[in-house]
């Protein structure tokens, strides 16, 4: 009787190291693809479609797509900081437009705190254009801000809270505008009411010399 059949054969296409989610960096992997062989007599003889392809990591044997090999994570660090920072710019001038007044020490505090987050200096010429163009276009950096900021420890968090409640009072007090954009920028970001609150009384307290 003749005995023939189809099952799937793992190949390995190659292997070095990777960054793992799992485990981390510099570790060694398989690349290995599947595909359906024909067989006579449980022999794989004819090599039929592709089933698919998977890198393998060879210390927990998880298993990812193969696109996996791509990620750098020194890039994505990178990229990160700089989302950050656009969200920190983002957030301090949609504090300093909230009462609808364009104050010359709350310019002046956001050009600074930027400088100092991004270590990068910034014209007063181009951060007034840049308000201007928030200012024309209406646009509210509540949305990027949920989108990038649940992604952020408490500590980044933190520091958007204290960026844009700098803003709020650097002209010498904080309206009730500028006080219902700080709740809603610790709702976005997922804070609790009493860890804002923490945040802001710790703020609104005077440091003791």
């Amino acid at each position: 009787m003749i005995i023939f059949g189809w099952r799937g054969v793992t190949s390995t296409k190659e292997k070095g190291l990777f960054h793992c989610p799992r485990c981390g960096p510099n570790l060694d992997y398989r690349h290995k693809s599947v595909r359906n062989f024909f067989t006579l007599y449980f022999i794989p003889i004819i090599p039929l479609n592709h089933l698919g392809e998977y890198v393998e990591c060879q210390r927990c044997q998880g298993t990812f797509h193969h696109e996996i090999l791509q990620y750098d994570p020194a890039a994505e660090g990178q990229m990160t900081q700089a989302i950050f920072m656009v969200a920190a710019k983002q957030l301090m001038i949609s504090m300093l437009l909230a009462d609808g007044v364009i104050d010359d020490n709350e310019v002046k505090e956001l050009q600074t705190i930027f400088e100092e987050l991004a270590g990068v200096e910034v014209t007063e010429e181009d951060l007034r254009e840049e308000i201007a163009v928030v200012q024309e276009t209406g646009s509210n950096a509540l949305q990027l801000v949920a989108e990038f900021g649940p992604s952020l420890n408490d500590k980044g968090k933190e520091i958007l809270v204290t960026a844009a409640y700098q803003i709020a009072i650097a002209d010498g007090f904080v309206d009730a505008s500028e006080r219902q954009l700080l709740e809603q920028i610790g709702d976005t970001l997922g804070l609790s009411k009493a860890h804002m609150r923490g945040i802001l009384i710790d703020l609104e307290t005077p440091a003791l010399t």
